[in-house]
């Protein structure tokens, strides 16, 4: 009766018996090489995917990406940037950033500059294109007309 007991409560000895070919039914425990998973599979075939993660290269280790080739140093960080600078000036039909360094991007200057414009009479959507353009900040309207007041 003990045996009945433990065959029935090992479900992996009791498909080997059922399905009564012993050499080609043995179960064996799968592991998922992905996520680590240990299971019993329900036949004695190699199962389609992980019945955890669902991968189905669950019996294949994962490969490393590798890291990018680094820059050339030929190239200073310096000279990069200011590069980049000009090529986005031309670009966005700005002008040319100033040589000696950055431009005043100051909260004064950007009232100055919202109040001028707005005594030109632009409107709000070339004021905060400009502000965008200029100073690196979105704003709406509704921050602009705060700003003007």
């Amino acid at each position: 009766m003990r045996d009945f007991n433990r065959v029935r409560a090992d479900a992996a000895i009791k498909r080997a018996l059922v399905s009564g070919k012993p050499d080609s039914a043995v179960l064996q425990q799968q592991t998922c090489l992905r996520c680590a998973n240990t299971w019993w599979p329900r036949r004695p075939k190699k199962p389609l995917r992980c019945s955890r993660c669902k991968s189905p290269y669950w019996d294949r280790p994962r490969k490393l990406k590798l890291a990018p080739a680094p820059v050339a140093a030929s190239f200073s960080r310096a000279a990069l940037q200011d590069s980049v600078r000009n090529d986005l000036a031309k670009a966005l039909g700005t002008s040319q950033p100033e040589s000696g360094g950055l431009a005043d991007r100051s909260l004064v200057k950007a009232l100055d500059v919202l109040k001028a414009m707005k005594a030109a009479g632009r409107t709000w959507q070339e004021m905060a294109e400009r502000v965008e353009r200029e100073f690196g900040t979105r704003l709406d309207k509704d921050q602009l007309k705060a700003l003007v007041r």
